[in-house]
């Protein structure tokens, strides 16, 4: 077998052993903690919550998320993936599932609390763990991939969760309590799963020969370079790179609006017309995402075939704040579904290029703690947003949370460009002599 075949064999044997299942994982993170936005079309009449106190539901999330990224990072690198991973997706799973048996706005608001501080590790640990398995230039097309469970999860969760909430009503219980019960107790089985599939590194993995081990981490390695000396980053050390900063302000931004949207378009959406039903709100918010799921693997593959990274990430995030502005101002029903479509691809194609940035720019040794801390800087995002997207729906409507959140995707953009990002080698495929084992 050639060089260039031998690896190519390799990464086509990690990314069906790896992606497969974090893509799983993801789709269930993904739906717990949005569902919160579906069971609001119920949960908000029967439970008395006003449109600021939804707001403040919706923040609370984050608070937490905020607070926990860089600990669970930490926690992720003591204690490895399969173990950290599978417990923190037990544990959510399982807060999930207890909310069936909220009674106020305090429980549902104790619920998400407690929801941020175990969903806070997760994502930032799995951009770190497939950095830890891919070479740069696979990173883009995997980590959209990973992502891709976002537009997957809300394709399922629109039609999904909206005939749960219309039509389940088992032991004189409604919809909306059901719907964290059948979402939350699947991730809890999942979680035990886990903690048999994953393997943290590729030394470990049993399912690689010899020669394959060999081969991927000298590739990894060589990559790192000298800065993977450094074996005990600071902190200090971390936050002194201006480049995070900016990479982190830019995620804070277009996160902000794009997790607002998770609580709030349900809800705008219905609005759209006096005649939609629960079921008919849940279709229509699919179609977002059905558009992501051909967009977001067809840009992330051109990145990596390029190299490019910075327009590749920046532009979807000008095309989402277009979106927003078409949905506000626009008052013909079919415009606004071009908008929803334009929408779901600019909010999600972004995601791989922008998670290959990291990875090429900020140092190895403090990469978990970096990717923490930008997704920790999106949590303070979306607690703001959240809260602040409160206030303006009582004072101004739909109009208004749709415009704030155009702006936010703009501003997002604009960051972006500032920066100065370098290019990886095009994606052609790896020529480095396989290792005798």
């Amino acid at each position: 077998m050639d060089h260039t075949a031998f690896g190519q064999q390799v990464i086509r044997t990690v990314k069906w052993k790896i992606v497969p299942f974090a893509f799983i994982l993801y789709f269930f993170n993904y739906l717990d903690r949005v569902n919160v936005g579906f069971a609001a079309l119920q949960m908000n009449r029967e439970l008395d919550i006003s449109p600021t106190q939804f707001g403040t539901l919706a923040s609370v999330f984050f608070v937490p998320y905020l607070l926990f990224q860089i600990p669970a990072n930490y926690a992720l690198q003591r204690l490895g993936a399969r173990r950290w991973i599978s417990f923190i997706v037990v544990v959510w799973g399982a807060i999930t599932a207890l909310t069936f048996f909220a009674q106020n706005v305090t429980h549902v608001a104790i619920a998400r609390f407690l929801l941020g501080i175990f969903e806070a590790g997760f994502f930032p640990g799995m951009i770190f763990y497939l950095a830890c398995w891919f070479p740069a230039r696979e990173r883009a097309k995997v980590t959209s991939l990973f992502m891709l469970a976002i537009a997957v999860s809300s394709v399922v969760a629109g039609p999904m969760s909206g005939w749960i909430v219309q039509h389940v009503h088992i032991a004189g219980f409604d919809g909306w309590r059901w719907l964290f019960a059948i979402e939350g107790v699947p991730t809890i089985l999942l979680g035990c799963l886990a903690f048999v599939i994953l393997v943290d590194s590729p030394a470990h993995a049993k399912w690689l020969t010899a020669q394959q081990r060999t081969w991927l981490e000298a590739e990894l390695q060589q990559e790192r370079g000298a800065q993977s000396l450094v074996e005990r980053p600071t902190l200090r050390m971390v936050l002194g790179n201006a480049a995070l900063w900016k990479l982190a302000l830019s995620y804070m931004l277009i996160q902000a609006a794009s997790q607002a949207s998770n609580y709030w378009l349900p809800t705008q959406v219905k609005g759209f017309a006096a005649s939609l039903t629960d079921t008919q709100t849940g279709l229509i918010m699919a179609l977002p995402f059905v558009c992501a799921m051909v967009t977001m693997p067809l840009w992330a593959a051109h990145s990596d075939r390029t190299g490019e990274r910075k327009w590749h990430a920046a532009l979807p995030m000008l095309l989402a704040g277009i979106a927003f502005f078409v949905i506000a101002s626009v008052p013909s029903m079919p415009l606004r579904m071009v908008g929803l479509a334009l929408f779901g691809v600019g909010i999600l194609s972004f995601y791989g290029p922008f998670w290959s940035i990291p990875p090429a720019m900020l140092s190895p040794a403090g990469l978990a703690l970096s990717i923490a801390f930008i997704n920790s800087c999106s949590s303070l995002g979306g607690f703001l947003a959240n809260q602040a997207l409160g206030h303006v729906a009582q004072s101004y409507g739909s109009y208004g949370v749709f415009i704030v959140e155009a702006a936010l995707c703009v501003a997002a953009f604009c960051v972006l460009l500032t920066m100065r990002i370098p290019r990886p080698a095009p994606n052609v495929a790896p020529s480095t002599e396989p290792a005798r084992a």
